[in-house]
């Protein structure tokens, strides 16, 4: 199967992925088995925590630390947040990689309509 149709059948699946440029192109990881939320009970037990490395190219977990958690780690003091349940970190193991060069030729698909509204303002 070609990078083409792999890409429309990640698109078509409705899984989450995740792109992230590297230097020869980019790389996109899909196929998550484990989610991990940090927050301050978990977050030090996380990061010493040693994983087994079988070698993959996907023995990775891709996520980030939030402001919160940072602060709380470095020993600083911040004044309490307003709770908007957002996660003071997460992050994910993917158990698929695909490579994609940086001549990847794509045609954008025009299938969805957006408000004009919106398209100006995000402008």
């Amino acid at each position: 199967m070609n990078k083409q149709n792999q890409l429309i059948d990640i698109q078509n699946s409705g899984k989450p992925y995740i792109i992230y440029k590297s230097r020869k192109g980019f790389n996109l990881f899909t196929n998550f088995s484990k989610r991990i939320v940090l927050n301050n009970s978990n977050i030090k037990s996380f990061l010493k925590k040693k994983f087994k490395s079988k070698k993959k190219n996907t023995d990775l977990f891709i996520g980030f630390f939030g402001y919160e958690i940072l602060n709380f780690l470095i020993g600083v003091k911040i004044p309490k947040q307003k709770n908007i349940n957002f996660p003071k970190g997460i992050f994910y193991k993917p158990e698929k990689r695909i490579k994609l060069m940086n001549n990847l030729k794509y045609k954008a698909d025009n299938t969805y309509k957006l408000n004009p509204f919106i398209d100006l303002y995000m402008a």
